[in-house]
């Protein structure tokens, strides 16, 4: 009797043991779930600042001379130009951090990177990649270029919102 009633307290501290696993298994779940929605949240929240400050009439047009002339421009808006093409990349960096974590998909850090390379490819922006592509993350550089090589870009110099105004 007293073997009968030990098996059942085993049975029964074992089918506890995997509830609770169960229980935590799914936590853990619902957990990397909310910080990858988090993570998009940030990264979002982010890249709306950093076009924001586009939105600003001398940044906007020193970053659209920088697209089209860079380094031959004026101090003062090459300095622009860089500090906010830098901070771009910066973003794409910490995208494709996230990316290579798991914490953002493939169909979200695609857009970021293509959009990055849109702007790379310019001749401005060419030349700025080539002068600063060494303070990078080396497997975002090598992702980048291999997007960048593989072409099939809309000339981001057509775009509206690049459009320099000719006084």
């Amino acid at each position: 009797m007293l073997d009968a009633l030990g098996n059942m307290g085993d049975l029964i501290g074992g089918i506890a043991v995997l509830i609770t696993l169960a229980y935590l298994a799914f936590q853990i779940r619902q957990h990397t779930a909310s910080l990858r929605t988090k993570s998009r949240q940030d990264l979002s929240t982010g890249y709306r600042a950093h076009n924001e400050r586009l939105l600003k009439p001398d940044v906007s047009e020193a970053y659209s001379l920088g697209l089209r002339d860079f380094p031959e421009m004026p101090p003062d808006q090459k300095r622009t130009f860089t500090h906010t093409i830098n901070d771009h990349a910066l973003f794409l960096q910490t995208a494709f951090a996230l990316y290579e974590s798991g914490e953002l998909g493939i169909e979200n850090y695609s857009p970021y990177l293509t959009w990055l390379a849109c702007h790379l490819v310019t001749p401005g922006g060419s030349r700025w990649w080539h002068e600063t592509r060494q303070f990078y993350n080396e497997a975002l550089v090598e992702n980048l270029d291999r997007r960048i090589s593989e072409g099939g870009f809309p000339d981001v110099l057509e775009l509206g919102f690049f459009a320099l105004e000719r006084k």
